[in-house]
């Protein structure tokens, strides 16, 4: 775009000389326009005709011209920022605002929610932070895993409100010999977001590369071989009974990527363009099930943090509907090292529960009450006597703005006690980093629940590292083979959960803080919002209402 060159290279010119006249030279100018001495006499004859700057040439060879700035790049940027937005070209307008995405906040508002773009229907979301790669090993945020699960496909895959997994590319399964031997009857004449038609040995080799992932397979340690015993018939055969494969299976991490091209997947989505503060996703036309409503969804970065990264707001218009909400499964929570001292990991324990409640019990967007399943509420703390602190003590925590708080209030606390808290913030990646926890006295985290609340929390136990933080690496690994072995049935798996986890709790290995309330905002232009069990809107069930003749736009987007 010719026009955003321009005001680039007078971007350049206002911030190196500024509002007041200022002597220069054409090749001072041409060095600060990044451009040749030649092409800089043409420039500063276009800006001049425009009005916004001056040039007064001195004759004479040498003599120093005089450049006077009259426009600031505001007030040249904001117009075209609007015609970008306008057309859908955000990368265009975060140019113009020099990258920051909170320099377009204020503007951006009206571009957001539900358009109809080239008679298509398109959904703009506005998110506070980059998003990642989405690559099912890699991520472990509530974002990056629904997209993901959007973009991907698997052997099986969740369905909101539903309990059990639903088909994806397996269209059938069966079990025998005790739930030792799975068979998975694979769906021919499906295809690649690239068009290329997914084989039987795609799909093999997906698995083969899952199960030899140490990011990916520590729920499936169990799996003996997998084979293909016809075509279009996957087997998977199990060193221990597990009438909860199809279920791992329908897990972000278990998704399928294609095996030479892992951005591209097999969903009802498929990723069109990702950048750090953009996302389009595009709906996959050679997608094998039901095709979702709408056409696109973009995820534009508009500021630097949220307040309450639990709620979204999506749509537009003048009315809103009735905010969609659900309180989560999941839940912040604090785990002590098995090596602390009885009494001091008693206190502090206390403590930081009292600090939760007193920071975060108003809040509408968390609920400081705990229930880690129905029937399973957090025991209440036996009082604990004061004790003596150590000079120095060192938390883990996860990088979130109430953990953070937390983090914070805990750190001045123990400062009047003269206790130095060490606070080490570790994001989701690094969380998961061999020895990350190995240091950490206390370890503050949260707990992302699934579809299915009892499997989901039994599935967090054997992935959560501050377990062997809490309860000590051997007695995890024996925790775990217990678990597992309730799995041999989903009779007794479901019988055994409640008092499993709650031993852990009364004993004190786990102390949840609380639950994040879920929200979506929608206007009048967003119909049937369906939230998952993470707190986002089923993109494959979303629809604009069409659009009246005044509001298309043929744009693009």
């Amino acid at each position: 775009m010719r026009q955003l060159q321009k005001i680039r290279q007078y971007q350049r010119l206002y911030q190196h000389y500024g509002a007041d006249p200022k002597p220069t030279t054409i090749a001072e100018v041409a060095e600060t326009a990044l451009c040749s001495e030649r092409h800089a006499r043409t420039l500063l004859r276009q800006l001049a005709q425009s009005g916004w700057l001056s040039w007064s040439a001195q004759p004479g060879r040498g003599h120093r011209a005089i450049l006077h700035c009259l426009a600031t790049t505001s007030e040249l940027s904001a117009p075209l920022m609007h015609a970008c937005l306008e057309k859908g070209d955000y990368q265009s307008a975060l140019q113009l605002a020099d990258g920051d995405p909170a320099s377009l906040h204020h503007i951006i508002t009206p571009f957001l929610g539900g358009k109809w773009l080239k008679h298509q229907p398109t959904l703009r979301i506005p998110w506070y932070r980059p998003l990642t790669s989405l690559y099912p090993a890699l991520q472990r945020r509530r974002a990056e895993q629904h997209i993901i699960c959007a973009v991907h496909a698997g052997l099986t895959r969740y369905t909101p409100g539903q309990p059990y997994p639903a088909p994806d590319l397996a269209h059938h399964w069966e079990t025998r010999d005790n739930n030792l031997c799975w068979r998975f009857y694979l769906r021919s004449g499906a295809h690649w977001h690239n068009g290329q038609a997914i084989s039987d040995e795609d799909i093999f080799a997906g698995v083969q590369q899952l199960l030899a992932d140490p990011a990916r397979n520590s729920g499936l340690k169990h799996v003996h071989q997998v084979s293909l015993a016809a075509p279009w018939c996957l087997d998977i055969t199990l060193h221990a009974p597990d009438a909860m494969l199809a279920h791992r299976l329908a897990h972000h991490v278990c998704r399928l990527p294609h095996p030479q091209q892992p951005d591209i997947g097999a969903g009802p989505f498929a990723i069109a363009r990702h950048h750090s503060h953009f996302l389009r996703l595009e709906r996959q036309p050679w997608y094998f099930a039901a095709h979702p409503l709408l056409h696109a969804i973009e995820f534009w970065r508009t500021r630097a943090g949220a307040q309450k990264p639990a709620w979204i707001t999506v749509g537009k218009g003048k009315s809103a509907q009735e905010a969609v909400t659900s309180t989560s499964g999941g839940f912040a929570w604090l785990m002590v090292n098995i090596a602390l001292a009885q009494p001091l990991a008693a206190w502090l324990r206390q403590e930081i529960v009292l600090l939760s409640q007193r920071n975060f019990a108003q809040r509408d967007d968390l609920q400081t009450r705990t229930e880690l399943l129905p029937g399973l509420q957090t025991p209440p703390l036996p009082t604990a006597p004061d004790v003596p602190l150590p000079p120095a003590l060192t938390l883990v925590c996860y990088h979130t703005p109430e953990l953070l708080e937390l983090a914070d209030t805990l750190h001045a606390a123990l400062k009047k006690r003269q206790c130095e808290l060490t606070i080490v913030w570790k994001d989701r990646d690094e969380w998961h980093a061999p020895g990350a926890l190995e240091q950490a006295d206390l370890v503050l985290g949260d707990y992302l629940a699934g579809e299915l609340p009892g499997f989901s929390l039994a599935e967090w136990f054997t992935d959560e590292p501050a377990w062997a933080t809490a309860l000590g690496d051997a007695r995890w690994q024996e925790e775990k083979q217990q678990l597992m072995g309730f799995c041999e049935s989903e009779e007794r798996l479901n019988s055994q959960l409640i008092p499993f986890f709650r031993r852990l709790l009364e004993s004190g290995a786990c102390t949840p803080l609380f639950h994040y309330r879920y929200r979506i905002n929608t206007m009048e232009n967003v119909q049937d919002i369906v939230l998952t069990a993470g707190g986002w809107l089923d993109f494959t069930r979303a629809w604009l209402p069409p659009a009246m003749p005044q509001e298309r736009t043929t744009s693009a987007s």
